[in-house]
């Protein structure tokens, strides 16, 4: 109950980079006041930035804390790595994600409802609002307390994922690198754990050695 956040991190995500902290990942978008919008486009496809102004001041007029740090691919949320402050905000999230019920009959057991519960709860409110000026805006409006982490930030994907979702594919220097759909019993999933971790444990003894040769 002490903690200030919380990290939820699958058992297939490995940390990759021993010199980078979740302090600095928190601050570096908790830090962020701009609001999580596009600005809408014009009948010939340009940004409409007059009306995009309006809509930031209208999101500007609640300047909410950030609560939850997630990242997406191109499927939508990949929750297997998110950060979510301890805050009121955060459980009564919780709660109304833990008891969706837009899941019904075969789709109720599928292996990723819970990331399209997720979204749904973070997206709803929004996409529903009868607004023009909310409808004009092309892709997800996000609730003012989320930030959406670049994936090097928070997870980024083995090989085979990252080609399957075309989505970002870890490289040294990426902080966690995540393998969903890699199961663990599955002996090629196995030896990519063993190289994440492997890779990890050579970094953190680099690190030791530089640091106690400035000693």
């Amino acid at each position: 109950a002490n903690y200030d956040w919380v990290l939820w991190a699958d058992c297939d995500a490995f940390f990759m980079d021993p010199e980078r902290t979740l302090d600095s990942i928190i601050h570096m978008y908790t830090s962020n006041t701009s609001s999580p919008t596009v600005p809408p486009r014009q009948m010939d496809g340009a940004p409409d930035w007059e009306e995009g102004a309006m809509l930031a001041a209208a999101i500007a007029q609640d300047r909410t804390p950030v609560e939850l740090l997630v990242a997406v691919d191109s499927t939508g949320i990949n929750n297997g790595v998110w950060l979510m402050r301890n805050s009121d905000w955060s459980k009564k999230f919780l709660d109304r994600w833990w008891h969706s019920d837009i899941l019904q009959g075969a789709g109720e057991n599928h292996n990723c409802s819970d990331q399209s519960t997720m979204q749904h709860q973070l997206l709803q409110d929004n996409a529903m609002r009868l607004d023009a000026l909310w409808d004009s805006v092309e892709g997800p409006i996000w609730p003012p307390e989320v930030r959406v982490v670049a994936q090097e930030h928070l997870q980024s994907f083995h090989q085979a994922t990252a080609m399957t979702v075309a989505s970002r594919e870890w490289v040294d220097g990426d902080f966690i690198r995540h393998h969903p759909g890699c199961h663990y019993y599955k002996e090629p999933c196995q030896q990519l754990y063993l190289q994440a971790a492997t890779i990890f444990e050579d970094k953190v003894r680099a690190l030791v050695q530089r640091q106690s040769l400035n000693q």
